[in-house]
């Protein structure tokens, strides 16, 4: 095989490194080739290899080479982030941390906020428990017996709804604490 045959073939196999590579790669082996000061049509391949045995060592070095800048890219990408994250967190610390106080101030509020509430409910439930219980023992010293009828009547209604709303209330929130507090046992065995 001669110089131009072999080259022609090399370019052949060639066909998927990059460009570049590949007319480097032949540039190369033409002035090797040229080099060896060859005479007349002698054999290439005794002297380098048959072109698949080139054309593969070729490919493993430009393989090699590109994984190589890849793997030095991602490396000094990496720590440049990793650089950029620390000074932003640094000069965003006077900023972020009042921030981040205020919303733990604001989730705190908000369930002091939640509690009082509920608790208000459940107060206001018994308060009208109590003044239906307060008008029954009124309605027993009113004068005129209408009146006394419309005010213990009035007081049973006020202290069955108030008993209604109590116990309704109370169920409410057990469960509604009951399912905050389950739903943290399963997130914290979820996660160990």
């Amino acid at each position: 095989m001669n110089k131009e045959q072999f080259l022609n073939e090399l370019d052949n196999r060639l066909r998927l490194i990059p460009v570049d590579d590949r007319l480097d790669a032949i540039e190369y082996y033409d002035g090797y080739i040229s080099d060896m000061e060859l005479t007349g049509d002698e054999d290439v391949v005794a002297k380098l290899g048959t072109p698949k045995e080139v054309a593969k060592s070729i490919i493993e070095q430009c393989t090699q080479k590109h994984i190589e800048n890849t793997e030095e890219q991602k490396t000094v990408k990496g720590k440049a982030t990793v650089l950029w994250l620390t000074i932003l967190g640094i000069i965003s610390l006077p900023l972020s941390l009042p921030l981040g106080i205020a919303a733990v101030a604001v989730v705190l509020a908000l369930g002091i906020a939640l509690l009082a509430i509920l608790l208000s409910l459940v107060i206001t439930a018994v308060a009208i428990a109590a003044a239906g219980f307060a008008s029954i023992f009124w309605g027993v010293m009113v004068p005129g017996i209408g009146q006394k009828f419309f005010t213990i009547g009035a007081g049973l209604i006020m202290a069955g709804l108030g008993i209604a709303l109590t116990y309704a209330l109370i169920i409410f929130v057990k469960a509604f604490f009951r399912s905050i507090f389950r739903n943290k046992k399963v997130r914290e065995t979820r996660y160990e």
